[in-house]
């Protein structure tokens, strides 16, 4: 990282400034007031809003001072500082004086830290020191806040120019007729040359996001996270280049790849860039999940993704097609397929094939005096063997298999045994050591140190022969309100805090030299530049230095032995996840109602961790999580339903009911139909299994028999494949025909033969009127064409009858 000093952080707000600066040109101990005029105090009205600093106590005159340079003097320096006079009465304070003063002595230890700051004895008398500042100011209005920013010239602190390094107290006092109103104690680091040992600070960063609502980050949520100016872009800026150690949340690993194709460009560059970083790093749990959580409520194994298919499903993935690096030979004018393989045409003169053609631009180039590299380059600063840019060849792109859960989460962790349980809810560091870990953060809170000690130890412990990082929870805390300042006096007032904290303990043990672990905030930075800043002043202060975490003990036994103060979550914690954990159960169970049970799993599995995740539990946010994860596992058994209906008529002795089985879940389901006869009327011979619709609504048919007529009830009830009930079911009215399918029959039957006798009847009875009318016709026509056999015959009959 670069040397030079951070920009201040865009996102702090800027505080008006209610006052011209003060310089103090000393001439001795006690600054002349002549030189100074009168600073003015606006009324309530145009008094800009306090934060942190600025809140003042009701009822009260407050007086707070912030050290605006880390807090830390350096002979023949100026210091700059802000003064914050706040009067939360109903009277208007009226002209006064402030002063400060400087305390010589040294603080060397976390008692005399503490006694200063007021933490061991509230109202202990800290009025000694050397003034070295007074001025005067002007009425304050009720409710109104003054901010005067003061600078102290190098002779204002000329007396400390030969003293030793550490820290020490300043003092700001405000004066009403000689009476001190208000007081305010901060602390400052003189810089001066020190032959102490450098405290090493090995900070634990977590690289995780609390955007998105879901288990996995949008391609939108990664488009902001990772834009130039992104949170997740900054914070790798301000660890990249330091010893600070990464705890990394597989959510965002995961959120990236499932995408394939989709996924943002600055995101997959980001992920790159985490990959190439030499920081020690190992991972968090997914979600940062807390693991402690699952151990209290009796789990036997931690919760673990199980895949992502769900996420994948969606996506098109890609691997690159790396180049043939043996060369293509040069194909000879006989080989048809030539033109598909060519090479292109190398220029003609031979020298060209080494050297690449002189472009315009080039200076190398011959081309008339129009291209000539002072034309484009007076200053002449483009080498003249500068070689020319190649064009770059199109990645070669083949679709491939969508990753599995082992490639999703990938990532080359150096210290992949280390696990980071949140801070005051470890009760069985055996417990977390079967689950896998082999060496854990501990918060300085948790533990027993040495009842005899005087100075801060090292952080590498071990309980019961197992590894611990002990952070010291003091410093932590100093840290936290560094990084997550949102105003600028906020962050430089807790800047001096740490760096004074860190000072005090330098001195502690000048000659030895140790290393403190310390953690930053779980949930994500508002504003990681902040981080940057810290970061950067804990590397170039002469009294720290950063490092990485300790490297894992090969014999934990031989480190120094501590004792567990063991912590836990709150009953309603433990019992919020057991209720997530029985709905997960029977989420589990539903699973059997899709066609795809495994991808669905995957995807309860997610989100079941996602609703544990350490920023939100026990907070006023955990409960309309845990509800959303609840109803998400297990609304599917209320949403599909039987369809009201009337009555159903059933006729016959061999039948199906038609049952309307209705999905109000948006997702396509598999359900299994059965139906329980209440009377002795029918009985149900078989079930019905059924696809329907996400928010359709798909007819069952049910197959019965009859067995008398009258009126029955039957009750459906709904299941899955796997024999998982759910929790809707019907009591439908059937009214049975059993024998009037029989008379039916026995009807159509006589019908049909009466049909069939009466057909035969009149095909007979037509036959015989056909044949009558065929002899009749046949008759006629032979008379009527022979009239001399006629006549013949009429002879002959005559002669007969004679």
């Amino acid at each position: 990282m670069s040397d030079a000093p951070h920009p201040r952080a865009p996102r702090l707000w800027r505080r008006v400034v209610a006052a011209t600066a003060v310089v103090l040109g000393l001439g001795g101990a006690v600054p002349s007031l002549a030189a100074a005029a009168p600073a003015t105090a606006p009324d309530a009205a145009t008094a800009p809003a306090g934060g942190a600093i600025g809140d003042g106590v009701d009822g009260e005159l407050s007086a707070e001072i912030v050290l605006l340079d880390g807090g830390v003097l350096t002979a023949d320096e100026e210091t700059r500082a802000t003064v914050v006079l706040m009067n939360r009465t109903e009277e208007v304070a009226d002209a006064s004086e402030i002063a400060l003063l400087i305390d010589s002595n040294t603080i060397d230890t976390r008692y005399e830290l503490n006694q200063w700051t007021g933490e061991e004895d509230p109202d202990a008398d800290t009025s000694s020191g050397t003034e070295v500042f007074r001025d005067v100011i002007g009425a304050i209005q009720p409710g109104a806040t003054f901010e005067i920013p003061v600078t102290l010239s190098a002779e204002a602190t000329e007396s400390l120019n030969d003293g030793q390094f550490g820290a020490r107290g300043i003092t700001l006092e405000w004066e009403t007729n000689g009476e001190v109103v208000a007081q305010d104690r901060a602390t400052f680091v003189w810089n001066a040359e020190s032959l102490a040992s450098p405290v090493s600070i090995s900070p634990i960063v977590p690289i995780v996001s609390d955007l998105g609502e879901e288990e996995l980050l949008s391609i939108a949520e990664l488009e902001i996270l990772t834009a130039p100016q992104g949170d997740l872009t900054l914070l790798v800026d301000a660890v990249a280049g330091t010893d600070a150690t990464l705890a990394i949340d597989p959510r965002l690993l995961v959120s990236i790849r499932a995408l394939g194709a989709d996924a943002p460009a600055t995101a997959v560059a980001w992920l790159e860039r985490l990959e190439q970083l030499e920081n020690e790093s190992f991972p968090l749990e997914f979600a940062d999940a807390s693991l402690t959580l699952q151990q209290q409520a009796g789990l036997e194994q931690p919760l673990q993704p199980t895949g992502f298919s769900y996420a994948t499903a969606d996506h098109e993935f890609f691997t690159v097609v790396e180049p043939d690096e043996t060369p293509t030979p040069t194909p000879t004018n006989s080989d048809p397929t030539a033109s598909e393989t060519v090479p292109p045409t190398p220029p003609a003169d031979p020298t060209d094939q080494l050297e690449a053609e002189p472009q315009p631009s080039d200076p190398s180039s011959t081309e008339p005096a129009g291209t000539d590299p002072t034309a484009t380059d007076p200053e002449g600063t483009v080498a003249e063997d500068a070689p020319e840019p190649t064009q770059e060849e199109e990645e070669v792109l083949e679709p491939r298999p969508a990753p599995d859960l082992e490639e999703l989460m990938a990532f080359d962790y150096t210290r992949p045994e280390l696990e980071w349980p949140a801070a005051g809810t470890v009760s069985d560091l055996d417990a977390l050591s079967d689950w896998g870990a082999g060496a854990i953060v501990l918060s300085g809170d948790q533990v027993t140190l040495s009842p005899d000690r005087y100075a801060t130890p090292s952080s590498q412990h071990q309980v019961a022969g197992t590894e611990v990082l002990v952070t010291d929870a003091e410093l932590d805390a100093a840290i936290a309100s560094t990084v997550t300042a949102t105003e600028e006096l906020d962050f430089r007032d807790a800047s001096a805090e740490v760096a004074t904290l860190l000072a005090v303990i330098a001195r502690e043990l000048p000659n030895e030299a140790r290393q403190i672990v310390t953690t930053l905030p779980r949930a994500a930075l508002e504003d990681p530049e902040l981080l940057a800043q810290l970061l950067d002043a804990m590397a170039e202060n002469s009294w720290t230095e950063l490092d990485s975490i300790p490297d894992r003990a090969e014999d934990p036994t031989v480190l120094t032995e501590t004792e567990l103060l063991p912590g836990s979550h709150s009953d309603a914690a433990i019992a919020q996840f057991e209720e997530l954990a029985t709905a997960n159960e029977r989420g589990l169970e539903l699973t059997a109602l899709y066609a795809e049970p495994q991808a669905v799993a995957e995807e309860l599995r997610a989100k079941l961790l996602y609703s544990i995740r350490l920023p939100i539990i026990d907070t006023d946010g955990w409960t309309p999580v845990a509800h959303e994860f609840i109803e998400f596992a297990t609304a599917a058994a209320d949403q599909i339903s039987v369809a009201e209906g009337s009555e159903i008529q059933l006729i016959g002795h061999d039948s199906s009911l038609p049952i309307f089985i209705e999905n109000q879940s948006d997702r396509e389901v598999i359900v299994e139909v059965r139906l329980r006869a209440t009377t002795g009327h029918l009985t149900v011979t078989d079930t019905s299994v059924i696809t329907i619709p996400a928010g359709g609504v798909t007819r069952a048919s049910i197959p019965v028999q009859a067995i008398a007529n009258g009126v029955s009830s039957v009750e459906a009830t709904l299941w899955t494949v796997e024999n998982t009930q759910l929790n809707n079911s019907a009591e439908l009215v059937v009214n049975v025909h059993a024998s009037l399918e029989t008379v039916a029959v026995s009807l159509l039957i006589g019908a049909g033969v009466l049909l069939f006798v009466v057909g035969v009847w009149r095909t007979i009875r037509r036959r015989k009127r056909d044949r009558a009318d065929e002899v009749g016709e046949s008759t006629d026509a032979t008379t009527a064409s022979t009239p001399e056999a006629v006549e013949n015959t009429g002879e002959s009959g005559s002669s007969s009858d004679t």
